[in-house]
C-alpha cells in the first residue's frame, strides 16, 4: 500500500531555499526551462561547494563582487564628499570674510597713506615757516667769532662800539645802538681755549647790513686778533646749508655766483638766468639740470654739532680719533690722529680760492693759511687749477 503511493516531484526553487542539495541534484536534469535551469545551476554551485564551477558561475560571482565594491565605494565617496562640501562651504565663507577685511584694511591703509603724505608735506611747510620766522627774528643779529674771553660782559658793549666805529667811522652813536649783546653757550665739543661767539643785535637793520658788507672786504680786528662776522642763522638753516656743501663747493670752483635767500633757498645765476633750489633732497637733479658735477666729500666729513660750519677757518680743534672695529670679544681699538698737515696746501688752495670765504654765510676776509683743520675739506678726486679771481658770496646780494 505504501509502495503503490505516487511520489510528487520536488520544486527546485523550494529545494534551493531549504538547502537540500540531494533533491536539487535529482531535479536539475528535469528542468524544462533552459533559463530557469541555468539560474538554478548557478545558485546551486554557489550554495554547494561540491557543485561544478562553470564560466557562467564565475561571471556571476565577479559581477556580484563588482557590484558590492561599487556600492561600497559609492557610499564612502558620498560620505566623504558630503564632509568636504561642508568644509568647502565653511572655507568659502571664511575666505569671503577675509577678503572683505583685506579690502577694508587696504582702503583704510590707502587713506592713511594719503593722510600721512598730506601731514608730512604740511609739517614740512610748518617747519619751513618756523625756520623762516626764526631767521627773521635774527635778521638784525651779527655773530662775531674770535673775540677773546678776556672781554667781560661789562666791557662787551663798549668793545663792540669801538670795533664798529673802526669799521665804519661815519656811523653815528644812534646808528650803532645795540639792543643786546651776549656770548653764546659753549658747545660740549668746543675746546676750552677757543672763545665763545658773541651774538649782538643792532637796533637798525641797515647798520647791520652795512657792517657785514664792510667786514667782507675789510676784516675787523680786536688788537691782534682777527674777527669774523657771520649772519646769525637758525641751527636748522645752517644744517641745510651744510647739506648743500657738495653743490656750493662745486659752484665756487666753477666760478658760478650764488646767494642764499629766505625762506631757505639757494639762488644761482648762470647764463643770465636765475635758478632756485628750495629743497636739499632736490640737490642732485638740480645740479644735473645745470650740468654741474657735485663734489664728493671725504667719508670723515661730518656736520658740526655746535652750529659752526665744517670748514670754519678759525676752528683749531684737533681731528677726532677714528675707531677701528674690533673682533668679537675684544675691546674697541683707536687709531692715532691723522697727520694731514702735508696735504693741506695744494688741496685747499685749489678748493678755497684766496680772498673768498670758505663758509657761504660768513663775511670775513681771506682765511688764514696756517690753520691745519681745513684738511677736513679734502676732496676725493684731484683738484683742478685754482680760479683766476675770487668769488666772495654775500648773504643777500650777488657779488
Amino acid at each position: 500500500m505504501g509502495g503503490n503511493k505516487k511520489r510528487r516531484d520536488t520544486n527546485p526553487s523550494v529545494a534551493s531555499i531549504f538547502h537540500t542539495p540531494a533533491d536539487q541534484r535529482r531535479t536539475t536534469s528535469s528542468q524544462a526551462d533552459e533559463e530557469s535551469g541555468s539560474e538554478a545551476e548557478s545558485l546551486d554551485a554557489t550554495m554547494n561547494p561540491a557543485a561544478p564551477i562553470t564560466i557562467a558561475v564565475l561571471r556571476d560571482m565577479l559581477h556580484q563582487v563588482t557590484n558590492d565594491i561599487k556600492a561600497h565605494v559609492a557610499t564612502e565617496m558620498e560620505r566623504h564628499v558630503a564632509g568636504l562640501k561642508e568644509e568647502v562651504v565653511g572655507l568659502t565663507a571664511r575666505t569671503d570674510q577675509v577678503e572683505n577685511r583685506i579690502a577694508s584694511i587696504y582702503a583704510t591703509s590707502t587713506s592713511h597713506t594719503q593722510d600721512i603724505a598730506y601731514l608730512y608735506g604740511h609739517m614740512a611747510a610748518l617747519e619751513d615757516g618756523l625756520d623762516d620766522l626764526n631767521n627773521r627774528s635774527r635778521r638784525n643779529n651779527i655773530r662775531i667769532r674770535g673775540l677773546p674771553e678776556t672781554v667781560t660782559m661789562e666791557q662787551l658793549v663798549p668793545t663792540l662800539h669801538s670795533i664798529f666805529k673802526t669799521l665804519a667811522p661815519d656811523l653815528t652813536p644812534r646808528e650803532m645802538e645795540l639792543d643786546r649783546a651776549h656770548r653764546a653757550l659753549r658747545p660740549q665739543n668746543l675746546g676750552a681755549s677757543t672763545p665763545r661767539d658773541v651774538i649782538t643785535r643792532l637796533h637798525f637793520f641797515t647798520t647791520k647790513e652795512k657792517l657785514l658788507t664792510i667786514a667782507r672786504d675789510k676784516p675787523p680786528r680786536y688788537k691782534e686778533t682777527r674777527l669774523t662776522f657771520f649772519q646769525d642763522l637758525a641751527p636748522s638753516t645752517l644744517k641745510k646749508r651744510r647739506d648743500l656743501k657738495p653743490l656750493t663747493l662745486a659752484l665756487q670752483r666753477q666760478g658760478i655766483k650764488y646767494t642764499w635767500g629766505h625762506p631757505f633757498k639757494l639762488m644761482i645765476k648762470k647764463d643770465d638766468q636765475m635758478h632756485i633750489l628750495t629743497s636739499v633732497s632736490d640737490m642732485t637733479p638740480f645740479a644735473e639740470s645745470l650740468g654741474i658735477q657735485l663734489l664728493q666729500l671725504a667719508p670723515f666729513h661730518k656736520n658740526r654739532e655746535d652750529g659752526r660750519p665744517q670748514d670754519d677757518p678759525d676752528d683749531s680743534r684737533p681731528p677726532k680719533k677714528l675707531r677701528i672695529p674690533a673682533s668679537p670679544g675684544e675691546p674697541p681699538r683707536q687709531q692715532p690722529p691723522l697727520n694731514l698737515v702735508g696735504l693741506t696746501a695744494c688741496h685747499l688752495e685749489s678748493l678755497i680760492p684766496p680772498n673768498s670765504r670758505s663758509y657761504p654765510g660768513a663775511v670775513s676776509g681771506p682765511p688764514s693759511t696756517d690753520k691745519t683743520p681745513l684738511t677736513f675739506l679734502a676732496i676725493c678726486h684731484p683738484p683742478p687749477p685754482p680760479p683766476t679771481h675770487p668769488q666772495p658770496q654775500d648773504e643777500n646780494s650777488f657779488s
